[in-house]
């Protein structure tokens, strides 16, 4: 038994850190205008080997025994990731460099694609530039602003932290019901081994798409806006589930459990694009690999709390059929999730919301709607919620840079022009 930890769970678990993260800031490097793309394509193998594998140790067990079996597995892997090995590349030089200029109304944007180490950067942290009539027409250069951080300097940061927890909270649940579908579906909705074996297979399908549907879709919405969409999916379905199992509604639970795999899937997909949006792309491997101790911490101590709950509700007289062994694991699932998505609501995931100070008797202050919502303490037990207009954040987004030392650090010359940084070209 020993024996069986120390191969399946350390050396294994080991190669399968590596083989995970090792291709994702390479696919990222070839998709430079398509990091969630990129990404997605990267993590979402993990979902479609379930779909593929789900089938073969079964009769391979029935044929030839369950220790032969690992070895055929395991050689079919070797074979399999030592080609990989020898093609894996990275792209050259030329791909990742700055994208080429756009003229719009005599300025030239410029979107750099590849920054200095540990460099982000956010291209819709500013409004666009409308050029003025007391403005010549002349090529000028916008560079978006960058915040240049350390690895552990990222580590310590506010951002990190919510993110950390609101991953945590996008895999708890998608781990727990992964590790009890198949009893799910024969002890409650009382289908066949076959049956249960079948589910679990599409489910990994299901995990496949989320991670390449939620990490395009990152690309066009933004990150955030898309964990968003995963977590509130996730509580709305862990709500409804307890009612599902009531009823025992075997098609609504289908429905219910593959979508929830989809949302648990695409937050694997979408992360490392998300941390390279806030750290940079010379972070994202050290970054990447500390946020996936969450995975560890969903999966063991989720399927801890899971087991002894499951496990006292056995012993007070329920079966393993009874909904409520299940149910009663649903309310804190969905706990989580809705911790993780207001978690999510106040991680800052522009650099403007980043670097913009707070003003006096602020508490604290998210962005609903494109736009700032700025809590503000005015006295004992006094509260005032300020919902910012566009025009009053680009004041103080303009008035933060002409007082700021940063403006002449990152560029050489710099002119605000509606809260946008320019530089001028001689």
């Amino acid at each position: 038994m020993a024996l069986v930890f120390f191969g399946y769970g350390v050396v294994s678990g080991l190669g399968l850190g590596l083989c995970y993260i090792s291709p994702i800031s390479a696919l990222q490097k070839w998709f430079p205008e398509r990091k969630g793309l990129g990404a997605g394509l990267s993590v979402c193998g993990f979902g479609i080997g379930g779909l593929i594998c789900a089938k073969i140790p079964l009769p391979l067990i029935e044929a030839i025994g369950l220790s032969l079996t690992f070895v055929v597995i395991g050689a079919c892997y070797w074979v399999i990731l030592m080609f990989c090995a020898f093609v894996f590349r990275f792209p050259p030089p030329e791909r990742t460099k700055t994208r080429g200029p756009i003229f719009r109304n005599g300025t030239v944007f410029i979107t750099r694609k590849q920054q200095k180490h540990g460099s982000a950067q956010d291209e819709k942290s500013m409004p666009p530039v409308i050029a003025d009539s007391k403005t010549p027409p002349q090529n000028r250069i916008v560079y978006e602003p960058a915040i240049d951080l350390t690895l552990r300097e990222a580590l310590s940061t506010y951002e990190y932290l919510g993110m950390y927890m609101m991953f945590l909270a996008n895999l708890v649940s998608g781990l727990v019901i992964l590790s009890r579908l198949a009893d799910m579906v024969i002890n409650v909705f009382e289908k066949s081994a076959d049956t249960a074996s079948t589910v679990v297979a599409i489910n990994g399908g299901f995990n496949f798409v989320g991670r390449l549907m939620f990490s395009s879709l990152s690309d066009v919405i933004g990150r955030k806006p898309s964990y968003l969409v995963m977590l509130g999916t996730q509580v709305v379905i862990l709500a409804v589930l307890p009612l599902i199992f009531v009823t025992k509604n075997y098609w609504a639970f289908l429905l219910a459990i593959w979508t929830l795999t989809c949302a648990y899937g695409g937050g694997f997909g979408t992360i490392p694009a998300f941390i390279h949006d806030l750290f940079g792309m010379h972070n994202i491997s050290g970054l990447h690999g500390i946020l996936l101790t969450a995975w560890s911490i969903a999966g063991v101590g989720g399927g801890i709390l899971f087991t002894l709950i499951y496990n006292h509700l056995i012993n007070k007289g329920y079966n393993a059929s009874s909904p409520e062994v299940y149910n009663t694991n649903f309310y804190w699932l969905c706990a989580c999730a809705a911790i993780g998505f207001v978690v999510l609501l106040f991680v800052r995931s522009t650099v403007r919301d980043r670097l913009l100070p707070r003003v006096g008797g602020e508490v604290t202050r998210l962005r609903v709607f494109g736009r700032i919502l700025r809590f503000e303490k005015t006295g004992t037990f006094k509260f005032k919620i300020t919902y910012l207009r566009k025009e009053e954040e680009d004041k103080e987004w303009a008035s933060f840079w002409q007082a700021s030392e940063l403006c002449p650090y990152f560029f050489d010359l710099c002119i605000l022009s509606n809260g946008r940084v320019l530089i001028q070209l001689d």
